[in-house]
């Protein structure tokens, strides 16, 4: 991996950061995120298209590619600029339903199983695999498996840091599995996205000058997925598991929202609300830690802070464990098991204080 090509993505997306801030005054009429909503904890008009700093500093790094790792990463690229596109006709018009925004990171999906061959044809559970193991069946799983991974970044996206920081820790996290099974490839890819993420993170924490948005959420978490998907197939010895167990904290968070929606109201998942974990640590512990300290605006950032150790308990996790399926499947639970203690403590602690 050429070291211009890590730097190129970080500075890349970092000065387009800037300027994206630094020119709102021109752009804010068409790219400012409304203040208004029942999941908006920010007060200041900020601009909501960090997804274009992503797609500029993802450009950049295939410049400086060469070989094999060249023609994945472009591949990849290519497959994701319907979630990309889709995103960023949301983040200006605000007028794309949540639905056709779902149905483009599907398709984003198969473009990818299109253009590289990698699909999900294996989930080491009895029965399952042998269905999988039609191709039909592979392409379509992969897909959604895509779009539903993708999606529930947009749904952690929600404080200053969050997303972005969960995405630097995860893509490391694959990485770091790379490393151990000497797959130098893919560990160089997801250095490179990290990086690229890592741009715009320093403009988006602890201030929150410029947003992901929907196209940067989007193209960011399909990234993240596309990587889950190739880590078992280009590495037979890695559980599917493994994959999960990295993703564990979105996919997490992204089910308990669809439990809680369809109980509650019955209203589509990807529609905003505030009753995310991350809504209620900052309601109950991060925005009074906040405003005790007398420093409110760092509210969102504390937030981060607190909602990370999830994302780093997967670090630490695929670090310690065997990457084989019964290690990961132990972990995976666990960390599931630790977020709902945590989601309904917190939560118990909302309402007492209300009655209170």
């Amino acid at each position: 991996m050429s070291s211009m090509a890590l730097t190129a993505g970080f500075l890349v997306a970092l000065v387009v950061s800037i300027g994206l801030v630094c020119t709102k005054h021109l752009h804010g009429k068409l790219t400012f995120d409304s203040v208004v909503g029942v999941q908006k904890f920010h007060k200041t008009l900020t601009p909501r298209v960090g997804g274009l700093s992503l797609a500029l500093g993802y450009f950049a790094v295939w410049l400086f590619l060469e070989g094999d790792l060249r023609n994945i990463f472009g591949l990849i690229g290519l497959a994701g600029i319907p979630a990309l596109a889709l995103g960023m006709t949301e983040d200006i018009t605000k007028r794309v339903g949540v639905r056709l925004r779902l149905l483009a990171t599907i398709v984003s999906g198969l473009a990818f199983v299109a253009l590289t061959g990698y699909t999900i044809d294996h989930v080491d559970v009895y029965g399952v695999d042998a269905v999988l193991a039609m191709p039909l069946v592979a392409t379509a799983f992969t897909a959604f498996a895509i779009g539903g991974v993708t999606n529930s970044i947009n749904i952690i996206d929600g404080f200053h840091g969050l997303a972005s920081g969960t995405l630097i820790i995860l893509l490391l996290s694959f990485a770091l599995v790379g490393w151990r099974v000497q797959d130098t490839v893919f560990m160089q890819m997801a250095l490179l996205m990290a990086s690229i993420v890592a741009g715009f993170f320093v403009v988006n924490f602890p201030f929150g000058k410029l947003f992901l948005g929907d196209a940067g959420a989007y193209f960011a978490g399909y990234l993240l997925a596309v990587m889950a998907v190739m880590l078992p197939v280009r590495n037979p010895e890695v559980s599917p598991w493994v994959s999960l167990l990295i993703l564990a904290y979105p996919v997490t968070e992204t089910l308990v929202s669809i439990i809680r929606r369809q109980r509650d109201d019955g209203a589509h998942t990807g529609e905003p609300d505030s009753a995310h974990l991350h809504h209620i640590v900052y309601r109950n512990i991060a925005g009074r830690a906040a405003r005790f300290f007398q420093v409110p605006a760092l509210g969102s950032a504390m937030t981060s802070l607190i909602m990370w150790a999830f994302p780093a308990a997967t670090l630490v996790s695929v670090w310690l464990c065997g990457l084989k399926t019964i290690n990961s499947i132990w972990l995976v639970a666990f960390i599931v098991v630790f977020y709902v203690v945590v989601y309904r403590g917190t939560l118990a602690r909302e309402r007492s204080m209300r009655k209170d």
